[in-house]
């Protein structure tokens, strides 16, 4: 189980880094560097850039990636759940 959660959060990871790509492409260039500095400093950086991704994805073509990325979201909750529950 801990692999499959570490090949989830590396996939997760690269929709991180080509949705602040996209951003710097489309001329959002503080907004990504806000994202950037805000994952290492507050730990919101990928919150944020996940929101506006959603919120620009027909615009700037991401639908796909932004539909991985929830998908990775969504099974980290799921494996989460399932070793909390073997656990207790």
């Amino acid at each position: 189980m801990q692999g499959v959660n570490i090949v989830i959060a590396i996939v997760s990871l690269c929709c991180y880094f080509y949705v602040i790509y996209t951003m710097f492409n489309n001329a959002q260039t503080v907004l990504g560097i806000i994202c950037l500095v805000g994952a290492c400093v507050l730990g919101i950086g990928g919150l944020v850039a996940f929101v506006y991704g959603w919120i620009k994805a027909r615009e700037w073509e991401i639908v796909p990636v932004m539909g991985v990325w929830t998908g990775c979201i969504a099974a980290n909750i799921v494996i989460a759940v399932i070793q909390a529950m073997q656990a207790g």
